[in-house]
C-alpha cells in the first residue's frame, strides 16, 4: 500500500494554537485541486475546500491541527504552527479503495443516491409535504473587506526608462487609506426582518416587518425583491445571484450533471452522504457546481453548497435542521458570498452576463502594491430563520402580493431590531450606518433614486405631483405638434387619494384636449381603487383598445406621425380597479358621452343616420400575467418579476337608449404576448391578438389591424419610422373589420459584436392577419377593403446601428399583394430608446 504524502511549509517539533489559516488540497500526482475535501479542526470546526481545492478557516476557538479527508484518499492529520498562514497539502490516492469500488459497483454509486433524492422530493420539499408553515428571517447584507487581508503600507510607483533603469514617479496611498477606513467601518450594510407564510395551494408570501438600508430613510423596494438564492433546493431550477440554473436534483438533472461521492458524515440523527456535482458540458456561461449533503434514511438534503468560479466568484450555502415531530429537514440558514474571481469565465448575475474585458496595461509602469481594494472586497448576504411554526393555522390572503412591505418597516426601533437579530451589529456596522446616512443626505441620494424610478415609468417626480412625460410632446397628422402638461399626485400628497389631470393643445387643429379625475384607495392588499373622471380627447379610429393598458400617446412610438383618422370623445367615466390575484388585475368601467369622427365619416344603416353619436358602455378589462410577481410597498404596487406569457382580455357592452345611447353591441378583444429568451441575448417574441363585434357598431369600435404604411409619391416619402407590432406594408385604414385576428412573430438574433460599442442586432419578422366585416356599406365616406383573404408580410430589422437608430425592410405577399412591386416594399427607420439605467 502506498503511504499518503503531504507537504506543508514547516512541521515544528512543538505546535501552537491559532484561530485562522488558509490552504489548498491537491492530488499528489496530478497536482489537480480536490474540490470539497472535508476539513475539521481539533476543536470541532468543519469546512470544505471550494471548487479550486482552496479553504479558509477563521474561528473563535484556537486550534493546532486539522484533519483532511477525501473519498479515494486516506484521511490525514496536519499539525498547524502558529506562524502558518497558508499550507499546501498533497494527498496520495488509495489504490485498494479505488479498486474495491471498481470491482463491486456496476455504475457510479452516486447516481442511485441522486435518483432516490429525486424520487423523494415530494416527501422532503416543505412546500409540497407540509400543509402550512411560518417563520421569521433576519437578513444582513455587507459589502466589506477583512482588514488583515490589506497591506496598509504606502506604495511606490516607478517608471521604467529606455535604458531599463527604474525612476520613482509618485507614492500610492490608496491601500493605506482603504485599510484605515475599513478598520472603522464596512463599505455598505443593510438589514431586513421578514415573516414568511405558506398555505398549501397558494404562493409563499413574504411580509417585510423591518428594513434598514444605510444611507436611505426609505429602502429601495425593488432591491429587496432580488433573489440572491432560493429558499428551497427542491425546485426544478435553482436561482443563484438572480439567475436560474438547472437544479442538480431536477427531474432531468442526470443528463446535465456528473456526480461523485466525497464522504459520509454524522448529521445529528444519522448520516449524510456528501456528493459533488458538476456540469457535464462547459458552456459559454458558467454553470453551478457544488456539493449536496443527503440524508441516508430519507434521501433529504441536509446541506447544500453551490458555487460559480468565474470573473466573479459566487458561493451559496444552505443549512437544514431536522424537525423530529414532522420528520422533515427544514431550512435553517443560508448565505451567499460574491467576490472578485481569478479567471475570465463569463457568469450570469441577475439576468445579465458579466464578461471579462482586457484592460490596457502599461509595461513601463511598476506598482509595488500587491492587491487592490477590489481584490479583497466582498459581498455577503446571510439569512437565519427563527420562530419556525409547522402545520399550524396560517392564512395567506389570495389577493396579497408575493412580497408585502409594511408601511412602518423603515421606522422600527432599535429594541425591535434587537429582538430579531441573530447576528449583532458591531461597532463597524454602527459606524457604517452613521457615515453613509450623512453622505447620502448631503449628496441627495434618495432624490436621485426616486427620479430614476419614476422616469422609468414615464414620470418626473416633484414633491407632491408626478408629471407625465408622455403628455408633454407629440406629433400626428391631425393635431400637428401636440403640446401638453399633466400628471398625478404621489404618495407624499396621499397614499389613499389621487388626483389625475392633463391638458394638451394641437397646433394644427388649434383645439384643446383635457382630462380630470379623482380616485380613492379602498383596499391596499387588493390594490382596489374607485374613481371618476371627465375626458375630452382624441383616439385613433378602429384601433384595438384595452382599458388595462396605457393608451396615451407615446413620443417613443413614431407610428403616431402618420395617423390622421381620429375620433373625438367627451365622456364621463366611473371605474373600479381590483386585483383578484396579484397577477390577475381587473378594471370595470362605466362610460357615457359623445363621439365625433374628425374625418369624412357617416354611419347609415336601415334605422340609423349618424355623423356624431352617443355611447353608453360597460367595460370589463382583465390583465393576467400568471408568472409575474409583485410587491405591495408604501409607494404602491411594484412589479418585481416580469415573465411570459401575458394575457389581456376586454369585454365591452354598449347600451342603446341608456343615457341616450345610439348603439347596442358587444365587443370582445384579446391579446396574448409571449417572449422566449434564448442564449447570448437572442429572443423570440410571439403576439397573437384579435377581436369581434356582435351587433351594429360605429368606426370607433371596429378594427384596422394596426397599419403603418402610406402610399405617397415619390416612393422615398414612404420611408418613415417603423411602429411596434404594426403591419409595415399595410396602408392606413386600407382594411376595416368587425372581426379579425393577427399574429406577429419576431426572432432577434445574437447581436453581431463588431466592436465593444458597435453591436448591431438582426431580427427576422413575419406577420399575418385575417378578418371580415358584415355590413361594410353602413360606413360611408371611408374607402376600405375586407380582410377575408388573409394578409401576409415578412421582413428584417437591423437595429442599433447608430445611437439607437436602425433600419428595416418588409415585403407584402399573398392574396393582397399589389401589382406594382414597389407598393409591396416598405423600408423604415427603427429606434430603440435606451435610458442607460
Amino acid at each position: 500500500m502506498k503511504k499518503f504524502l503531504f507537504l506543508i511549509y514547516l512541521i515544528p517539533l512543538i505546535t501552537f494554537s491559532q484561530k485562522q489559516i488558509q490552504g489548498i488540497v491537491v492530488d499528489s500526482k496530478t497536482k489537480n485541486a480536490l474540490p470539497f475535501a472535508s476539513i475539521i479542526t481539533n476543536t470541532g470546526f468543519g469546512t470544505l475546500t471550494d471548487v479550486d481545492g482552496k479553504f479558509s478557516i477563521q474561528t473563535k476557538n484556537a486550534f493546532n491541527q486539522i484533519k483532511i479527508s477525501y473519498i479515494g484518499y486516506k484521511s490525514v492529520t496536519v499539525p498547524i504552527n502558529l506562524k502558518d498562514k497558508f499550507i499546501s497539502v498533497k494527498l496520495t490516492t488509495s489504490v485498494e479503495s479505488l479498486n474495491e469500488v471498481l470491482i463491486t459497483a456496476k455504475e457510479n454509486p452516486a447516481l442511485q443516491i441522486i435518483r432516490n433524492t429525486i424520487k423523494n422530493k415530494v416527501r422532503n420539499d416543505i412546500e409540497k409535504s407540509l400543509n402550512s408553515f411560518k417563520f421569521n428571517t433576519y437578513n444582513k447584507i455587507l459589502v466589506t473587506a477583512n482588514p488583515d487581508s490589506i497591506n496598509g503600507k504606502i506604495d511606490s510607483i516607478f517608471i521604467i526608462k529606455k535604458d531599463g533603469q527604474k525612476e520613482f514617479s509618485k507614492l500610492d496611498s490608496s491601500n493605506f487609506k482603504f485599510k484605515k477606513d475599513i478598520v472603522k467601518q464596512h463599505i455598505y450594510i443593510s438589514e431586513k426582518v421578514s415573516e414568511y407564510k405558506f398555505q398549501k395551494g397558494k404562493k409563499k408570501k413574504e411580509v417585510v416587518l423591518a428594513s434598514r438600508m444605510a444611507g436611505l430613510k426609505q429602502p429601495i423596494y425593488e432591491l429587496l425583491a432580488l433573489t440572491f438564492q432560493d429558499l428551497s433546493f427542491y425546485n426544478e431550477f435553482y436561482t443563484l445571484a438572480g439567475t436560474k440554473y438547472t437544479n442538480p436534483i431536477a427531474n432531468n438533472a442526470l443528463k446535465q450533471y456528473n456526480y461523485k461521492i466525497l464522504d459520509t458524515i454524522n448529521n445529528g440523527i444519522g448520516e449524510s452522504i456528501i456528493i459533488y456535482f458538476k456540469p457535464k458540458e462547459k458552456k459559454e456561461i458558467l454553470g453551478i457546481e457544488g456539493v449536496l449533503y443527503i440524508d441516508t434514511k430519507q434521501f433529504a438534503i441536509t446541506k447544500a453548497i453551490a458555487e460559480l468560479k468565474g470573473i466573479v466568484n459566487v458561493k451559496a450555502t444552505q443549512n437544514y435542521t431536522f424537525k423530529k415531530d414532522y420528520k422533515i429537514w427544514f431550512p435553517s440558514d443560508m448565505n451567499i458570498v460574491l467576490r472578485k474571481g481569478d479567471n475570465d469565465e463569463n457568469i450570469a448575475l441577475f439576468g445579465g452576463t458579466v464578461k471579462f474585458s482586457q484592460s490596457q496595461k502599461n509595461d513601463s509602469i511598476i506598482n509595488t502594491k500587491g492587491k487592490n481594494e477590489s481584490d479583497v472586497t466582498y459581498f455577503i448576504s446571510k439569512s437565519v430563520n427563527s420562530n419556525i411554526s409547522i402545520n399550524k393555522p396560517v392564512i395567506v390572503k389570495s389577493a396579497a402580493s408575493t412580497i408585502q412591505f409594511n408601511d412602518d418597516a423603515h421606522k422600527k426601533s432599535e429594541e425591535f431590531w434587537n429582538s430579531f437579530r441573530t447576528d449583532s451589529i458591531t461597532k463597524r456596522g454602527e459606524t457604517t450606518y452613521v457615515f453613509l446616512d450623512s453622505v447620502a443626505e448631503k449628496e441627495g441620494v434618495e432624490k436621485k433614486i426616486n427620479l430614476a424610478r419614476n422616469i422609468l415609468k414615464g414620470y418626473y417626480p416633484t414633491k407632491y405631483i408626478n408629471l407625465d412625460l408622455g403628455k408633454i410632446l407629440n406629433l400626428n397628422n391631425y393635431e400637428g405638434l401636440r403640446l401638453g402638461f399633466g400628471g398625478e399626485t404621489n404618495s407624499n400628497f396621499s397614499n389613499t387619494f389621487k388626483i389625475e389631470s392633463y391638458v394638451a393643445y394641437g397646433t394644427k387643429d388649434k383645439d384643446f384636449k383635457y382630462s380630470f379625475g379623482v380616485s380613492t384607495r379602498l383596499n391596499k392588499d387588493t390594490n382596489t381603487w374607485f374613481g371618476v373622471n371627465f375626458t375630452n380627447e382624441l383616439k385613433e379610429a378602429a384601433s384595438l383598445d384595452f382599458i388595462k393598458e396605457n393608451n396615451s400617446f407615446s413620443p417613443i412610438n413614431p407610428r403616431n406621425l402618420n395617423i390622421d383618422k381620429f375620433y373625438n370623445y367627451k365622456t364621463v367615466n366611473a371605474f373600479l380597479i381590483h386585483d383578484i390575484q396579484p397577477n390577475l388585475e381587473t378594471k370595470f368601467q362605466l362610460s357615457s358621452g359623445d363621439y365625433l369622427p374628425v374625418f369624412n365619416y357617416h354611419y347609415i344603416s336601415s334605422n340609423k343616420n349618424l355623423i356624431n353619436y352617443k355611447l353608453t358602455t360597460a367595460t370589463l378589462g382583465l390583465q393576467y400575467n400568471p408568472k409575474n410577481e409583485y410587491m405591495n410597498s408604501p409607494v404602491g404596487k411594484l412589479k418585481i418579476k416580469n415573465e411570459f406569457p401575458q394575457f389581456t382580455f376586454q369585454l365591452t357592452k354598449s347600451f342603446e337608449d341608456v343615457f341616450n345611447g345610439d348603439f347596442d353591441f358587444t365587443q370582445l378583444n384579446l391579446r396574448v404576448l409571449h417572449k422566449i429568451n434564448r442564449i447570448r441575448k437572442a429572443k423570440t417574441t410571439i403576439m397573437a391578438e384579435g377581436g369581434i363585434v356582435f351587433g351594429e357598431a360605429p368606426i370607433s369600435h371596429l378594427y384596422n389591424s394596426t397599419p403603418n404604411y402610406t402610399f405617397k409619391s415619390p416612393w422615398v416619402k414612404r420611408i418613415t419610422f417603423a411602429g411596434k407590432n404594426s403591419f409595415e406594408t399595410m396602408g392606413y385604414n386600407e382594411f376595416i373589420s368587425d372581426k379579425f385576428a393577427a399574429i406577429h412573430v419576431k426572432h432577434e438574433l445574437t447581436p453581431f459584436k463588431i466592436s465593444s460599442k458597435f453591436k448591431p442586432q438582426l431580427s427576422l419578422i413575419t406577420r399575418a392577419a385575417i378578418g371580415d366585416i358584415e355590413n361594410p356599406q353602413y360606413h360611408t365616406g371611408l374607402l376600405f377593403k375586407s380582410l377575408n383573404k388573409g394578409y401576409l408580410e415578412s421582413g428584417l430589422e437591423l437595429n442599433s446601428l447608430f445611437k439607437g437608430f436602425g433600419v428595416s425592410s418588409f415585403y407584402r405577399y399573398g392574396d393582397y399583394k399589389n401589382n406594382e412591386w414597389s407598393d409591396n416594399l416598405a423600408v423604415k427607420l427603427t429606434y430603440k430608446l435606451r435610458l442607460g439605467f
